[in-house]
């Protein structure tokens, strides 16, 4: 339902170039990506969902402030603004550091084996051991999970280790910019989207300090920018954060 609600979305833009833009999408892992490392929605297909939810909470809030912005223009914010995330995210997590690997390594083959139960045991070996030996690139996060159970509580069942991911961009341009430059090779955008998709990370835009003044003259202009920059932080801050925040 997800593939299908977003693609008929789009098809609703009426744009030019929007069965190529679909066809990309298809085609590439934004159904199945995660949108973030570890914060909210790192699961496969999370990309897609934040982007629906951005979508939703947008159209709300224009409807709620009656301003003067048509459905097309929502639907290219909503669903656009992270496609710069797309073919970007890596499994496998950042490696540990050698301060995590060697202190796992030594837990490993220290006493604190000797309180763990075979079916645990075998578990561990099928996850991160190869030839009894630790592999160097176990995800950092997978190593601070298994030095707290070896260190604390081996006696207990091996915690299950959650999917990492690791941000590998190939296409550095600039999070709102890259954004504007995947849409602008299937459609055309206005200035009012090219704005807001710029500008929606509002304050948490990488060099804000220094770009503080040009976001407040672009807020003045295009009030849509505030209002996906708010949309995309609501549906990462409550509907999508990750119940041990």
């Amino acid at each position: 339902m997800l593939k299908e609600n977003i693609a008929r979305l789009w098809r609703m833009t009426k744009r030019a170039g929007v069965e190529n833009l679909l066809k990309y999408l298809e085609e590439s892992d934004f159904y199945s990506a995660p949108c973030s490392t570890k914060y909210h929605l790192a699961e496969p297909g999370g990309l897609a969902k934040h982007s629906l939810n951005v979508y939703e909470l947008l159209f709300e809030k224009v409807c709620k402030y009656g301003l003067d912005i048509n459905v097309e223009t929502r639907i290219v914010c909503g669903l656009g603004h992270d496609l710069c995330k797309i073919n970007s995210y890596r499994q496998g997590g950042e490696p540990c550091s050698d301060a995590q690997f060697n202190y796992l390594s030594n837990l490993i083959n220290g006493p604190a084996m000797n309180r763990v139960s075979a079916e645990s045991r075998n578990k561990l070996y099928v996850s991160i051991l190869v030839d009894l030996e630790l592999t160097r690139d176990i995800p950092s996060d997978h190593a601070s999970l298994l030095i707290d159970w070896l260190k604390n509580r081996p006696q207990e069942e091996m915690p299950e280790l959650p999917l990492s991911y690791s941000y590998d961009d190939q296409l550095p341009l600039g999070h709102g910019e890259k954004s504007i430059s995947v849409l602008q090779n299937f459609i055309q955008l206005t200035d009012q989207e090219k704005l807001a998709i710029r500008w929606h990370m509002g304050p948490f835009t990488e060099g804000f300090k220094d770009l503080n003044r040009t976001y407040n003259e672009a807020c003045n202009k295009c009030p849509l920018i505030v209002l996906l920059f708010t949309a995309d932080y609501e549906a990462s801050r409550f509907l999508e954060a990750r119940a041990d925040e």
